[in-house]
């Protein structure tokens, strides 16, 4: 994670992973259930000799508890998530305005609250510390001959 951010930014952007990869984990379990449905609806329509919406309703009919419906959806969320993980890596990574900002759209879409959250560190500017290492205080004259005398070794 870069070492500008600020502890709560790190924080934030934890969270923001941890719902991501549940998310993720939940969505790549419906694909999983998506394709169960498949084979099964597949394998009625082989044995019996019937068309896809017949297999389906006498599926339903007989009790199998069947997985569909939502095939746009779950995919939908698969690339959406997928994306905001990416995004998110490459924000911790980078750390620039217009990435954190896209990356906190795409969070709108997994978690509203990390969305929110993420937009709000980043646009009141407690997103990043200043980290500069030739940054320094000069108070007296001396303190200035003795900087410029240490630089010039």
């Amino acid at each position: 994670m870069n070492l500008r951010f600020t502890k709560m930014a790190k924080v934030i952007i934890i969270i923001n992973l941890i719902i991501t990869l549940i998310l993720l984990g939940t969505h790549g379990y419906n694909i999983h259930r998506i394709n169960e449905t498949t084979e099964i609806i597949v394998q009625y329509m082989g044995d019996h000799n019937v068309s896809r919406d017949t297999a389906v309703r006498e599926l339903i009919e007989s009790g199998e508890e069947l997985f569909i419906g939502n095939e746009f959806a779950v995919y939908f969320g698969m690339t959406v998530t997928a994306i905001t993980l990416a995004m998110l890596l490459l924000f911790t990574r980078f750390n620039g305005f217009f990435l954190g900002f896209f990356t906190a759209v795409c969070c709108l879409f997994t978690s509203f609250i990390g969305g929110l959250l993420l937009f709000y560190v980043i646009l009141s500017g407690k997103s990043q510390r200043d980290i500069d290492p030739n940054k320094f205080s000069l108070r007296n004259d001396w303190e200035k001959f003795v900087h410029k005398r240490a630089n010039l070794n």
